[in-house]
C-alpha cells in the first residue's frame, strides 16, 4: 500500500478515577490519506468534506483496532499534544471517525477509517 502521511488520532475514554472524560493520542506514521476540507464536490456537497484514511498492519508496529470508534478525532500529521476537549484543536483541521472496517484479510491488511 502507497502511504503518503501520517496521522494522529484521539480517541475518547473514560477515566473511572476522576469520572471525567479523557483523550488518549496514538500516532501512526505510514497511512494512505485522502480527500478533506473542500477536497471537491463530484460527490455532492454533504460528501465534499470527507476523508478516508487506510492504516497498514505492517508499516505500523502496534495498531489496534480497538483504538478507534465512531466519534474519535482525525488529524493529518503528527502531533505530541495532548487533550482535554476536543476544543484544545481549534488551531487544527481535524476529521470524526464515522465508519470503522477492519480489512485483516487478504495481502494489504489494514483498518480502513471513514471521517467527517
Amino acid at each position: 500500500m502507497i502511504c503518503n502521511s501520517s496521522l494522529t488520532t484521539y480517541h475518547k475514554g473514560f477515566d473511572e478515577n476522576t469520572r471525567l472524560e479523557k483523550w488518549t493520542r496514538h500516532n501512526y506514521s505510514n497511512v494512505w490519506f485522502f480527500g478533506g476540507k473542500g477536497a471537491g464536490i463530484n460527490k455532492g456537497y454533504d460528501d465534499a468534506n470527507d476523508v478516508e484514511v487506510r492504516i497498514p498492519y505492517d508499516q505500523n508496529s502496534g495498531l489496534n483496532i480497538e483504538d478507534f470508534a465512531i466519534g474519535d478525532i482525525l488529524v493529518q500529521g503528527t502531533l505530541e499534544t495532548d487533550i482535554t476537549t476536543q476544543q484544545d484543536l481549534s488551531n487544527y483541521l481535524i476529521y470524526n471517525i464515522r465508519s470503522i472496517n477492519n480489512n485483516d484479510f487478504g495481502n494489504n491488511q489494514h483498518i480502513h477509517l471513514g471521517g467527517k
